[in-house]
């Protein structure tokens, strides 16, 4: 059996006036559509921008990844990565999700009903993935 598994990460800007509400209904429907699919990932959002990455087998990333092109709550979406991967970065997570507070100062990890946190941090998890992600919650 080949390895399919696909990796993608974009970036994009959020809507005016996206409310908590809006976040909730994307990370429940996201985590529900993704366990299906099996697919993993994350999803960072400071301030005005998110920052996703998608893991999964490629036919399915690549359909998740129109459906989020047509998605009206943001736009400007840049893909910045998509590739082949040899295993999963957050393996654990069905979806994840990282706010940055309005100031920019503190963050909130939303842990999806049983994803376990402690994960992001694996000796396994790629290194520059880990440093991206962690440069764009620090963005100011």
């Amino acid at each position: 059996m080949s390895n399919d598994l696909f990796r993608l990460i974009y970036v994009s800007t959020a809507r005016p006036g996206l409310s908590e509400e809006d976040m909730s209904n994307v990370l429940n429907a996201s985590q529900s559509n993704n366990e299906e699919r099996y697919i993993t990932g994350y999803l960072a959002h400071n301030r005005d921008s998110f920052m996703q990455l998608i893991e999964g087998p490629r036919a399915e990333v690549e359909d998740v990844y129109d459906r989020i092109v047509k998605d009206p709550r943001h736009s400007g979406i840049v893909r910045i990565l998509a590739e082949k991967a040899e295993a999963r970065a957050f393996p654990r997570w069905s979806m994840n999700y990282f706010r940055v507070d309005k100031n920019g100062h503190n963050g909130t990890m939303l842990v999806r009903r049983g994803d376990p946190v402690d994960s992001l941090m694996t000796a396994e998890a790629p290194r520059d993935l880990i440093y991206t992600f962690s440069k764009f919650i620090r963005q100011s």
